[in-house]
């Protein structure tokens, strides 16, 4: 099927034969007849792997039987992706009808197109463009996304529509509302409500999902805005999902207008704080990010949206840095792919960091949902051994050269563009199977979804 394994082969292909105590739970089953791979460090070797409780209890050896099999033979394991900025609002967007003008800038774009789209939706629009987004995240390889929500003339609740649609589908969320100043003082003090509403909900353990404080860009934050989302922050114990630096726009609206600087802003809004999401940082300066990563925060980089926005390449370089889709699609590995291109093309030695960005991803949630001990006892996402939570791929894909841990970047960056995830298991149990959603009839949803564009693109037409 592949090259032989290098001697770089997983070292979890090697049978763990430590006694193995099967929950009561009746999930338990067995992934049979794969080749494991584990895209950093990389690592590849065959083996059987035992889920069960919602984790991994078994990597090799014999295995237990009376077990139900899935049959991954002549297919890669792999663990699923993370999406570590999102906005799934934007998943009925794709064919919408141009803006009346041609924008020249981001600023332009945010105000002909996407606030125009966030503007339209309502809540039923809300649910529904979630529920697209998470089902074509989930058919592309993900378990988890890391989502950023706005919906002006829809706030309260939305946070709830979108959570109940990765429940439909099956995946983990981390959800926050994008607070703003740009629509006026209510919609701001709604924003606030509805992150705190949901911060609350999560901390009751009322939700399976997470949740941070979530904020636009800093261009259309108030400094009170700021301080109010510092506190909220601080009271909960959590980061602040927010845009930053995706141009030079942040920078210029601190100095024109607010007489200081970015850096002093983000340190005001107390970024640097453990759990923190920013999104883009094209334009960041080396040494905020480093205020930020350094604290526990994370970077999260958009390739494909950046190109599309024509606002360059971000070249910060950290083991904290993963990477998003920014509501282009779901697409993991199509980003992975636009990363190591782009980066070749810049000529800035990230290319190679394309499979420790998206390894980065899987330990961001890792983070973000409160696994770190997994972590910390060796049995991190981005592994398949003993202990680490059972978020598994089958793929499909038969390479025409020998495939080994050596040239794996290749493999996923010029082979896996023909590679069909066939199953998508989340926490143990299937959301895809065979390529279909398993719990989302998959017609209905684009019947709904065809009808809901087509209903959201006209009421786009009352905010250009």
């Amino acid at each position: 099927m592949s090259g032989r394994p290098s001697d770089t082969t997983l070292k979890s292909a090697a049978p763990d034969v430590r006694p193995v105590v099967l929950p009561t739970a009746d999930d338990a089953l067995v992934i049979s007849g794969g080749t494991l791979v584990e895209l950093h460090p990389p690592r590849m070797g065959k083996a059987d792997v035992l889920i069960a409780g919602g984790s991994i209890v078994q990597v090799g050896g014999d295995m237990p039987g009376g077990i139900p099999h899935v049959d991954a033979s002549g297919c890669f394991v792999t663990p699923a992706f993370t999406n570590a900025h999102t906005h799934l609002y934007m998943s009925l967007s794709c064919g919408m009808p141009p803006p009346p003008s041609q924008p020249r800038t981001l600023a332009d774009v945010l105000q002909s197109v996407w606030w125009a789209l966030d503007k339209a939706l309502d809540d039923d629009l809300v649910h529904t463009a979630a529920l697209v987004g998470a089902a074509n995240a989930a058919k592309a390889g993900a378990a988890v996304v890391i989502d950023h929500h706005s919906s002006p003339r829809a706030i309260e609740g939305s946070l709830d529509r979108v959570e109940a649609a990765l429940d439909e589908v099956g995946i983990r969320g981390v959800l926050c509302y994008e607070t703003s100043d740009r629509d006026g003082r209510g919609r701001r003090d709604g924003g606030l409500r509805e992150n705190r509403r949901f911060l609350d909900k999560v901390r009751a353990g009322r939700s399976r999902h997470r949740a941070l404080v979530g904020a636009h860009a800093p261009m259309t934050l108030n400094d009170d805005t700021l301080d109010a989302l510092r506190d909220l922050a601080t009271s909960h114990e959590v980061g602040i999902h927010i845009h930053v630096a995706e141009d030079l726009t942040d920078h210029l609206d601190a100095e024109r207008i607010r007489n200081t600087s970015l850096s002093e802003r983000l340190r005001r809004l107390g970024l640097a704080r453990k759990g923190t999401v920013v999104a883009h940082g094209v334009q960041l300066d080396p040494e905020s990010a480093a205020e930020i990563t350094d604290a526990g925060g994370w970077v999260a980089t958009t390739t494909r949206s950046n190109m599309a926005h024509a606002v360059g390449v971000g070249s910060l370089a950290s083991p904290r840095v993963a990477l998003g889709t920014d509501g282009v699609d779901g697409d993991m590995l199509g980003e992975a792919r636009a990363h190591f291109y782009r980066h070749t093309e810049a000529r800035d030695g990230l290319a190679r960091d394309t499979l420790a960005r998206i390894v980065a991803g899987q330990r961001m949630s890792a983070e973000l949902f409160g696994e770190q001990l997994a972590e910390e006892l060796g049995a991190p996402s981005s592994r398949i051994v003993r202990g680490a939570r059972a978020d598994l791929l089958v793929v499909e894909y038969e390479p025409m050269t020998p495939m080994t841990p050596s040239n794996l970047i290749d493999h996923v960056v010029r082979g896996w563009r023909h590679a069909r995830v066939r199953d998508n298991l989340v926490g143990g149990k299937h959301v895809v199977r065979d390529g279909v959603l398993v719990h989302v009839d998959e017609r209905e949803l684009t019947q709904r979804a065809r009808a809901a564009a087509g209903r959201l693109w006209e009421r786009m037409h009352g905010y250009y």
